[in-house]
């Protein structure tokens, strides 16, 4: 069986009225609202809109007026499209169906509709047939037109809010007054406008420019075709095809800005606006359109905690709501807000977004009018990041006081000294003090994250202000390996105040960016070979291997300072760094000796070069000519790129060039250590024939028999009194309580 149901009767039945009408059920009343607020807004540009009880509200406008004889057919469910919405043009509504979604939700809900216009009041009763009749109920003070709607669903306040929006948004800025362009049809949808007008052809052109400029339009149209043409019924598609490409070509296209716009009216929201422009294409025919868009965003962060964790977006096209569902979620200071082709992720607390596109050609998906953000999502991202960005630094400068990061660590960094160090009793590390001062930071900056090297670099010019912090320290960065003693240190800023270099050990160091070539270069011995400390950090040399450097060179023996690092842009300011001054350290008091590897030295030496591209212009150390420093922004040659055979034969001949030699002390050092060696070498023999002569082991083990049962007696319940004793003294360790009870028995 085969049931066949007209389109129209999907409007008078509430489950598929919202079908027609693109909104769940529950909305219906707010689109209502919304289509008679737009008629209105769109005839006068400005209407008034009330609630009369928990069933009823009207729309006012001071236009003028409907005529009488056509109100039957405007709120008839049955009737074909009537609509002006096909002229493109930067108006509300898409489809011209408003009037019967709003006659439809009359009789899905046993609703009451009344007009009053240029004197008269009319009632307008729905049929089944879905016509409607108008009776005539009396006169009249609206000379414009006054539509009271009751419906059989509860209305309220928030009923309004559609509509309410759309008038707040119409009462600002400007609307778009010019004609509709040629420019903003494809083929096919001119075409639509010429098969729908019904009018002769010289009124039809000049729904696009003025009268003189229509009638040579149509003249050119009916020579080039070798055709009369009366009215646009007259009109194929190829001949519609023709006639948009003559409009084209006499008539300029408006300027984007002349759509109009809402501009920066909300209280306390911050705004931006973004113009920009998207094609449709035409399969059929000849000409795309090339559709202008203007893109509003207003954006208030919300302030209150967890009570306020929720963010909201209200989206609108050409200053009237859209009845699409926008999703708006917001996590860990990430808004993202998605719907109908639109994914946008913005850094952005909780916060209120309004939107709004003003467009002659909004792309809609359904009867619904579900609009297709697809063509013009990226220009409606960037707006919104934009109005956030400005809002989250409003909302920032407001919580802070207007003192910016800095200020603030420097404000409480005494407070936050005393809460690290337990009131100077302990001392602390840089990244400790860090935590202590990141609350002071997101309190003020409403949560904002703290960045730790910008701690670090406050930390830098305030201590080169006020010198060093006391008690602070820095994590270790780096590692000394000493020659000969095989001692490795971890260089942090209390291991470099702490440290003394070993008396003729080493007479040169290394530092190298890369701490991995540490155990080759040891398996190979070359520390030892040349007397060479080597000394690593991770990338550029940290405040304690700058300081270690000025330490050792204020030391009475020769030394020898080397850099080794990658042929790239970094690895010539590691250099560079190292040996000149900066905003923490004055520049070394020795002069460190650069050894490669160079850019030019690489590509000499036949290694692998590795090319990138970057996104900005990489700094490079002053002494790397102008055609290599413009080599390094695109090319690079790791130290990795040499096998470690070929590392350590290089870096031996760089020792070769530049070495002082192994380490030999003056003459009056090399005599008293050789004096005491002699000296420690016949002691050793004079102690070993005394004690053999004087039976020494014999003598220890009989006295250590004679106090066998005091040495017994003294062991009992060792553990205990062991326990006490670390219990009184915790900071000793287990074998110091067992030391002083054996000693005690033997004294």
């Amino acid at each position: 069986m085969q049931l066949v149901r007209e389109d129209w009767k999907l409007f008078r039945n509430i489950e598929t009225l919202s079908q027609k009408a693109g909104v769940h059920r529950q909305f219906i009343p707010l689109l209502v609202v919304k289509e008679l607020v737009d008629n209105a807004l769109d005839a006068t540009g400005d209407c008034k809109l009330e609630l009369i009880d928990h069933n009823s509200f009207r729309v006012t406008d001071e236009g003028t007026g409907i005529d009488p004889e056509w109100i039957h057919q405007y709120f008839s469910i049955n009737r074909p499209m009537i609509s002006s919405k096909l002229i493109r043009v930067p108006s509300r509504g898409a489809l011209g169906n408003g009037l019967r979604v709003v006659t439809g939700a009359i009789v899905a809900t046993n609703g009451q509709l009344e007009v009053s216009t240029r004197g008269g009041t009319y009632k307008v009763i729905p049929q089944d047939d879905g016509s409607s009749e108008v009776q005539y109920v009396g006169p009249s003070e609206y000379r414009g037109t006054s539509i009271l709607v009751q419906l059989g669903m509860q209305v309220n306040q928030e009923t309004l809010t559609w509509g309410k929006l759309a008038i707040q948004f119409s009462s600002n800025g400007t609307m778009y007054s010019g004609k509709s362009s040629p420019f903003w049809y494809t083929s096919e949808s001119f075409f639509e406008l010429v098969d729908s007008a019904n009018m002769p052809l010289d009124m039809f052109v000049s729904l696009f420019c003025e009268k003189k400029k229509a009638l040579s339009i149509v003249k050119q149209l009916e020579e080039g075709l070798y055709a009369t043409f009366t009215t646009t019924c007259d009109l194929t598609f190829h001949n519609a095809d023709y006639l948009l490409m003559l409009l084209r070509e006499a008539i300029t296209p408006p300027k984007t800005k002349s759509l109009g716009m809402v501009g920066n009216t909300l209280s306390g929201y911050e705004y931006h606006k973004n113009t920009s422009e998207f094609t449709v294409r035409s399969v059929r025919g000849k000409c795309d359109a090339i559709i202008p868009i203007v893109v509003e965003s207003w954006v208030a962060i919300k302030n209150g905690g967890h009570t306020n964790d929720r963010s909201s977006i209200s989206v609108c096209v050409n200053k009237t709501p859209v009845t699409a569902d926008v999703r708006v979620s917001t996590k860990q200071a990430t808004t993202t807000i998605w719907s109908s082709g639109l994914y946008a992720e913005i850094r952005s607390r909780p916060a209120n977004f309004f939107l709004n596109i003003i467009t002659p050609h909004m792309p809609i998906t359904s009867d619904g009018k579900e609009p297709d953000f697809r063509p013009m999502a990226r220009v409606i991202e960037d707006t919104l990041k934009r109005a956030a960005s400005k809002a989250r630094k409003k909302s920032q400068n407001e919580s802070s006081g207007g003192r910016n990061e800095k200020e603030i660590v420097v404000e409480n960094l005494s407070e936050a000294i005393f809460k690290t160090s337990g009131g100077g009793k302990y001392i602390f590390s840089q990244r400790q003090l860090y935590y202590a001062v990141r609350p002071y930071i997101m309190e003020a900056f409403m949560g904002k994250e703290f960045n730790y090297q910008y701690f670090c670099s406050i930390l830098t010019d305030y201590e080169n202000e006020y010198g060093d912090i006391p008690g602070m320290y820095r994590d270790p960065r780096g590692t000394l390996y000493h020659p000969h003693t095989n001692e490795e240190i971890p260089l942090g800023t209390i291991a470099v105040q702490n440290y003394k270099r070993p008396e003729w050990t080493f007479n040169k160091i290394i530092f190298i960016e890369k701490e991995g070539y540490f155990a080759s270069l040891r398996d190979a011995g070359f520390p030892e070979k040349y007397d060479c400390a080597l000394l690593s950090s991770k990338g550029y040399a940290s405040r304690a291997v700058k300081d270690l450097f000025d330490l050792l060179g204020e030391t009475d023996e020769e030394i020898q300072f080397f850099c080794v690092h990658d042929a790239d842009a970094a690895g010539t300011k590691i250099f560079e760094t190292l040996q000149e001054s900066t905003n923490a350290r004055p520049g070394r008091k020795v002069k460190v000796i650069n050894l490669g590897l160079d850019p030019d030295e690489a590509v000499d030496m036949g290694l692998q070069i590795e090319t990138f591209k970057a996104e900005r212009r990489r700094p490079v150390a002053e002494y790397v000519s102008y055609e290599w420093a413009d080599w390094l922004q695109s090319h690079r040659v790791e130290l990795n790129a040499m096998t470690t055979p070929e590392f350590i034969e290089w870096l031996e001949s760089k020792m070769e060039l530049h070495g002082v030699g192994k380490i030999i002390p003056d003459d009056e050092t090399l005599t008293r250590v050789f004096d005491e060696t002699a000296e420690q070498a016949v002691r050793a023999q004079v102690l070993h024939t005394i004690l053999k002569d004087n039976n020494y082991e014999e003598l220890v083990a009989g006295e250590l028999n004679k106090m066998h049962e005091v040495l017994e007696s003294a062991k009992v319940h060792i553990s205990s009194k062991v326990n006490r004793m670390l219990i009184e003294n915790p900071t000793k360790r287990w074998d110091d309580p067992v030391k002083t009870l054996a000693n005690n028995v033997i004294e």
